[in-house]
C-alpha cells in the first residue's frame, strides 16, 4: 500500500518573488539569430537558479511535505529520496558555458546536497524527460514494501533553461494559449513539488495509490496510442477498476499527443469521464509534471469540486482516479488513485 500523506509545491499558481500568480510571464530569445518571444509560467523568484538556491528549495519542500504529513520535518533525512527533473543537466551545460562552472546545478548536485544535508537519506535520480517524477513515483511506490521506517519521499523539480525552451520552439510547439486537446501548442513552466509517502494508512480522508506501471511506445518521435491503451488497461485491471470517476490527463496541448491519448481514452471507456488538465495553471512543467501534478489532484480531491480541461465545473467524490504522464522518446506512465473521504 501506498498512501500521499503529505505535500509542498511551488508552481505558477503560487510563484515567488512577487510574480502575478497562473499567468505567464514573456521571454525573449534569439533562435536562429532571429529575435523570439515565448510565454513561460514562472515560479521562483530568480531566473536563473544557483546549485545553493536548488539546494535549499529541495530541502524547504522536503521538510514541509514531512510536516504536512504530521510527521517530524527531518523525517526525510532517513528514508529514500526519489528525484524527478529534467532540468539539471541542461542548467549545468548553460552555467558552464557562460561562466558559472561549478555554480550550475546538476544531477550529481542535488543528490549530493541532500546527502550531506540529510546524513542519511538515500538518494535515487530518475531523468526520463516529462515522466521523469512519475518514475520517481512508481520506484517510491514499489521501495516502500521494504523501507525499514515505511515512509519514502518523491521530489519533482524543473527550472527554467533556455535550451529546452529553444527546443520545443525548433519543433514548432509553444503556443501563445494553453489550450489541453485544443492542438494548439504547449507553454513551458517552472516549479518544485514534494510528496510524502507512508505504507500505513493516514487518519481521516486518503488518497491510495491503488495501481502504477509504465511501457514504452513504438516510437520515439510520435505518441504510440496502442502502447497508452495498453497500459492505461493494465493499471485499471491492476486496481480492479471497472470504471473511473475522472481522468487527470496529460493533456499536454499538442496535436500528436492529446490526439493518441484521447482516443486510448475512447477506446476504453467509450463515453469518457470527466477530463482534469493542469497545465493550463502551471504551465508544461516537464520533469516535475507528475510531482506537481499530483498535489494538484489531491487538493482537488480534497475539495470535492474543480473544473474539467473544458471549464465545466464538476463534484468529485470517493472513488477511483486514472492518471497519466507521457514522455518524448516514447515513455508512457499510468497511475490509478483511490480517493476515501
Amino acid at each position: 500500500m501506498t498512501y500521499l500523506c503529505g505535500w509542498a509545491a511551488t508552481s505558477a499558481l503560487n510563484p515567488q518573488g512577487g510574480r502575478a500568480p497562473g499567468q505567464p510571464e514573456t521571454v525573449g530569445f534569439t533562435f536562429l539569430n532571429q529575435a523570439c518571444r515565448a510565454g513561460y509560467y514562472r515560479a521562483f523568484g530568480e531566473t536563473a537558479l544557483s546549485r545553493r538556491a536548488v539546494a535549499a528549495l529541495a530541502v524547504q519542500h522536503l521538510d514541509r511535505a514531512a510536516r504536512a504529513a504530521g510527521w517530524p520535518s527531518e523525517s526525510w533525512h532517513d528514508a529514500a529520496v526519489f528525484i524527478g527533473s529534467s532540468s539539471y543537466l541542461m542548467s549545468a551545460y548553460e552555467n558552464g558555458h557562460t561562466g558559472g562552472g561549478d555554480g550550475g546545478h546538476s544531477l550529481l548536485h542535488l543528490a549530493r546536497d541532500l546527502q550531506a544535508h540529510s546524513g542519511n537519506a538515500r538518494i535515487f535520480s530518475m531523468a526520463t524527460a516529462c515522466t521523469s517524477s512519475a518514475h520517481a513515483l512508481i520506484q517510491a511506490h514499489n521501495h516502500l514494501p521494504a523501507a525499514a521506517n515505511r515512509r519514502a519521499f518523491v521530489l519533482g523539480f524543473e527550472n527554467f533553461n533556455r535550451l529546452t525552451l529553444l527546443h520545443f520552439h525548433s519543433l514548432n510547439l509553444l503556443a501563445g494559449h494553453y489550450r489541453p486537446f485544443g492542438s494548439d501548442g504547449l507553454i513551458l513552466g517552472e516549479g518544485m513539488a514534494a510528496l510524502a509517502l507512508s505504507a500505513e494508512k493516514p487518519a481521516g480522508s486518503a488518497l491510495r495509490l491503488a495501481a502504477c506501471a509504465a511501457n514504452t511506445g513504438s516510437s520515439p518521435v510520435q505518441s504510440d496510442s496502442g502502447a497508452q491503451e495498453a497500459l492505461m488497461r493494465q493499471v485499471l485491471a491492476a486496481a480492479e477498476a471497472d470504471t473511473v470517476c475522472a481522468v487527470k490527463t496529460h493533456g499536454v496541448g499538442t496535436a500528436d499527443s492529446d490526439t493518441a491519448e484521447k482516443q486510448a481514452l475512447h477506446r476504453i471507456f467509450g463515453t469518457l469521464p470527466p477530463l482534469l488538465a493542469y497545465k493550463p495553471q502551471t504551465g508544461h512543467t516537464l520533469g516535475a509534471a507528475a510531482a506537481l501534478e499530483t498535489v494538484l489532484l489531491a487538493e482537488t480531491l480534497q475539495r470535492g469540486e474543480g473544473r474539467d480541461h473544458t471549464g465545466r465545473h464538476r463534484r468529485f467524490s470517493d472513488g477511483l482516479y486514472l492518471s497519466n504522464h507521457f514522455g518524448f522518446g516514447g515513455s508512457n506512465t499510468a497511475a490509478v488513485w483511490q480517493w476515501t473521504r
